[in-house]
């Protein structure tokens, strides 16, 4: 059985190649995986993000406005989670 991970843990995996990305970002790596869910969208994954942060798997690597004045973070993860991840995965 394919069993499709929980969008939060599939965003929390998708940095693990180290790149930096924002919530939009992380929406165009893994909309695929997730076509006909309401909750796979740019503002859900955002908040995600954020939470992510809060218990030190992410950090927030930069920040900027984009043409409509909206705040934009960046983020990459950290040492913890790559192993946090690494365990979710195994």
């Amino acid at each position: 059985m394919n069993t499709i991970k929980p969008l939060k843990a599939k965003a929390a995996e998708v940095f693990c190649d180290g790149e930096i990305r924002s919530a939009e970002k992380v929406f165009e790596h893994i909309k695929s995986l997730y076509p006909n869910e309401k909750y796979c969208s740019i503002p859900i994954i955002a908040t995600h993000l954020k939470s992510l942060k809060v218990v030190g798997i992410l950090t927030e690597d930069a920040s900027y406005l984009d043409e409509s004045s909206n705040l934009v973070s960046m983020y990459r993860i950290t040492d913890y989670g790559k192993k946090k991840v690494h365990k979710i995965s195994i």
